[in-house]
């Protein structure tokens, strides 16, 4: 039988004939229209990166100019850049190092092979500071010229001495041309002709902003078409005279909202155990005003590069966590893609999450313990984003749990402060609305309520009552919503025989019952789950549901423990009111009836069920009928 092998036809290396000839070599060959085709439509997202390329080569040249030691006394470095809508064309012009004849061949026409990060490398070990200045690294940059022109003119001298000037043109094909040239300023003109698709980077207001949001940061002055002034700050806000003012400048001009608090950031170390590491980081965080959860969060990034603009909208070097702060940083150790457009997501991006991270963290610890009402606020502006990922993030829940404040009946307070006012357990409701009554009951009783209808909250005060001890016991969590009967005390109801048989008459079920606050005469209570089932019935009463889930909801309905009694409500009188005591011990009137009656309407409208609009009208219609009894009666 023949082998698998055999029949699929494989040759394994052993089997391949010998040959005593030499192998052949062969080099790659570069096809350079193709190339340029895979730049622009993968590697580069939109073609204005072109221009933070020939900015990055301009800024890298003057710095080689500056650290190469020839550079004349008060050197200073510039790039000045003119377009011309009528010929089509974009130049940008530097004062910086410009390029021999050997430099252009090996660096302008080798792809791939960059001149600055060959310096980088010579300076890392003996000058890191003077690397630390040079942004360029992959040799793609010059190439991605041709994602805006169809024709590419390099004029330029090099700081060699007796280096004459040259003229290098290109098409974006397989060759180029290579002249001497008139050029007395050492440095380097690039001239585009920009394609017609390119052809929008010729407006000016558009192009001053592009330029702008690259190299605002750089300590190279731009001009554009020969202003008086730079276009780019020439640094970053932190490095201002006045930080703080410059920084909150910057955000209003740049996010456009005026930050509750800045967080400034700086070099973060890390003991290693056996060693120390350092981060090189600047730049600073922010709270905006105000988020929302899933519509408005932020936790997102700036990121620069030596001063170069990298990208915005980085959600990754920030906690999950932190989705109500936005920020911008500098961190050189970053390693941008080779489009220059990312950042790689390697050991040194985590570590730099690490101290981006450690810094929040301390900086919302003292602003919680130091400035309490700036901690309020944040926390009303981002209330459900907070709790949100507190909820879902046990980490982070363990870092704000002790600074989180929460909305109650008598305002923002943390749950520590909010234990010192109850009996060491934590009383909420759930529902906005629908729940007055019984946060009006708890505060009778001397504490207050939690309103957890906020998005997290309650996932919140379930993580802290299981994690948590009050007075060396275990904090307590009760539910408020439909739970009435728990903050009330059964009182006799001796004295208000007359009244009860007056409610029964007309099928309302009393109890009597001492509550607080003693001003409220009467509740209407409705057991839990009441909405619910007369919600559901009137559903299915309609045919409001699909077969199955009306199948599966009647039987929920069925399995609820509530008596059908119940579901009307009870109400309940506070024999501590002074109203009810009046009506102890005497026969029902007519006046006395229409006081009864208005306090079963009130009561009905006050517990915070759903009325149908017949109910509703009901109630008005009965209440309005009593109080014009009792008027009739004066």
């Amino acid at each position: 039988m023949a082998s698998a092998s055999a029949n699929s036809g494989a040759i394994f290396m052993s089997e391949l004939p010998h040959s005593s000839e030499s192998p052949s070599r062969g080099e790659f060959a570069l096809h350079l229209p193709g190339l340029l085709k895979v730049l622009a439509e993968h590697l580069y997202s939109n073609r204005q990166v072109a221009l933070r390329e020939l900015i990055q080569n301009a800024g890298d040249s003057c710095v080689r100019r500056a650290l190469s030691g020839d550079a004349p006394q008060g050197y200073a470095p510039r790039l000045d850049i003119r377009l011309d809508r009528a010929a089509g064309t974009l130049e940008f012009s530097d004062n910086g190092s410009g390029l021999t004849e050997d430099e252009i061949r090996d660096y302008l026409a080798t792809i791939g092979r960059s001149q600055t990060r060959e310096l980088k490398e010579n300076l890392a070990i003996f000058s890191p500071d003077d690397a630390q200045k040079l942004v360029g690294q992959f040799g793609f940059g010059f190439l991605s010229a041709f994602l805006l022109a169809s024709h590419v003119e390099v004029v330029t001298r090099s700081m060699q001495p007796d280096s004459p000037a040259l003229l290098w043109r290109a098409q974006g094909d397989e060759s180029y041309e290579m002249s001497r040239a008139q050029r007395d300023e050492i440095g380097t003109t690039i001239t585009l002709r920009v394609k017609p698709e390119a052809a929008y980077l010729l407006e000016r207001e558009l192009l001053g902003e592009t330029l702008r949001r690259f190299a605002d940061f750089l300590p190279l002055p731009i001009t554009l078409d020969g202003a008086d002034e730079p276009l780019n700050a020439g640094r970053p806000p932190w490095e201002g005279d006045d930080p703080a003012h410059e920084i909150g400048d910057y955000i209003r001009a740049r996010f456009h909202a005026p930050p509750l608090v800045i967080i400034r950031l700086g070099p973060h170390q890390f003991d290693l155990g056996h060693d120390t590491l350092e981060i090189p980081l600047e730049g600073f965080l922010f709270v905006p005003p105000g988020s929302v959860a899933s519509v408005r969060e932020y936790g997102d990034l700036s990121v620069f590069i030596r001063g170069m603009f990298i990208r915005d909208d980085e959600k990754h070097l920030l906690p999950s966590w932190a989705r109500f702060v936005r920020g911008v940083i500098d961190c050189p150790d970053l390693q941008p893609t080779a489009s220059r457009e990312d950042i790689h997501q390697d050991e040194t991006f985590g570590w730099v999450k690490k101290a981006i991270e450690a810094q929040l963290v301390s900086a919302l610890h003292g602003i919680a313990d130091e400035e309490p009402q700036l901690w309020q606020a944040i926390v009303r502006g981002h209330a459900d984003v907070i709790t949100g990922w507190a909820a879902r993030d046990e980490e982070f829940f363990e870092r704000v749990a002790d600074i989180l404040s929460f909305r109650t009946t008598r305002g923002l307070l943390t749950l520590r402060d909010y234990l010192n006012l109850s009996d060491g357990a934590l009383y909420y409701v759930t529902r906005e609305l629908g729940s007055l009554q019984e946060q009006l009951l708890a505060e009778g009783h001397g504490f207050p309520v939690i309103d957890a209808s906020w998005f997290g909250v309650e996932g919140c005060l379930r993580r802290f009552a299981a994690t948590r001890l009050h007075d060396e016991k275990r904090v307590r969590l009760v539910q408020l919503d439909d739970n009435a009967p728990e903050l009330l005390r059964a009182a006799p109801s001796d004295s208000l025989q007359a009244v009860l048989r007056w409610y029964e008459a007309r099928g309302v079920r009393v109890k009597v019952a001492r509550f607080a606050p003693d001003s409220v005469p009467a509740l209407m209570v409705y057991p839990r789950d009441a909405q619910f089932i007369a919600d559901a019935r009137t559903a299915l009463s309609g045919d409001e549901l699909p077969a199955p889930f009306a199948g599966l909801i009647g039987e929920v309905v069925e399995s609820l423990p509530v008596e059908e009694d119940d579901l009307a409500g009870v109400l309940h009188l506070n024999l501590d009111n002074s109203l009810v005591q009046s009506l102890a011990d005497a026969p029902v009137d007519a006046r006395r009836g229409a006081v009864l009656e208005t306090l079963l309407q009130v009561g009905r409208l006050f517990a915070g069920r759903t009325l149908t609009v017949g109910d509703a009208a009901g109630a008005f219609e009965e209440l309005g009928a009593a109080l014009g009894r009792l008027m009739l009666e004066e």
